[in-house]
């Protein structure tokens, strides 16, 4: 990695970042590991909480979990999600945020909240409608990164969630489901809106 020039040292300095996982997933999946170490590395506080019994999850145990992690959030408080983890910080910003702008903001990577015929044994997670309208009210930074070949979360659900939300999309082409397996140890476009959310 090239020396960070100071401007770079301090870039997410004051600013702490919650990466929520998946389904089968855990802190040392895909790009988490990455990102991780680069936010740190600029000055940020990163939390990467450990989803509890991530091969058989439970909706009330994924709440509990991330409400611990994170009892109070702020201006300086942005989400990252990625697939499960996507409806997982939504409903727990339900719960958290009752005015408007009380986070920086949140970044849905593969996100649904909608059942998915790949993956039936996660309904539950998807029963209760989400409230659009406050999830729209707690941050200006709404954004949604979609694959177009994703397989195992259908874009048409990422699109139908990030239409209710009214975030920006990002589309990236063939990327399938953001996995290590197709190639993700990294992802630049979510560094890239991080450093867009946090100039303003």
């Amino acid at each position: 990695m090239t020396q960070l020039t100071v401007r770079d040292s301090d870039r997410f300095s004051g600013k702490k970042v919650i990466i929520v996982h998946g389904y089968i997933a855990s802190p040392s999946s895909h790009w988490f590991p990455w990102l991780s170490k680069v936010l740190t590395e600029q000055g940020a506080e990163v939390i990467v909480p450990e989803m509890p019994d991530s091969l058989s999850p439970k909706p009330e145990a994924w709440a509990k979990k991330l409400t611990e992690v994170v009892p109070k959030t702020d201006g300086n408080t942005i989400f990252i999600g990625h697939s499960l983890g996507c409806v997982t910080l939504l409903r727990y910003l339900e719960v958290i945020c009752s005015t408007t702008d009380q986070i920086g903001g949140y970044i849905l990577v593969s996100g649904f909240d909608s059942m998915q015929c790949t993956l039936p044994e996660l309904a539950n997670f998807t029963f209760q409608p989400l409230n659009y309208v406050l999830l729209r009210e707690v941050t200006k930074h709404r954004i949604s990164i979609i694959s177009s070949n994703d397989e195992i979360v259908s874009p048409q659900s990422s699109y139908a969630l990030a239409n209710s939300l009214q975030t920006e999309i990002i589309n990236i082409e063939n990327a399938g489901h953001f996995l290590d397996r197709d190639s993700f140890t990294r992802l630049l476009p979510i560094y890239d809106v991080l450093k867009t959310i946090v100039s303003g």
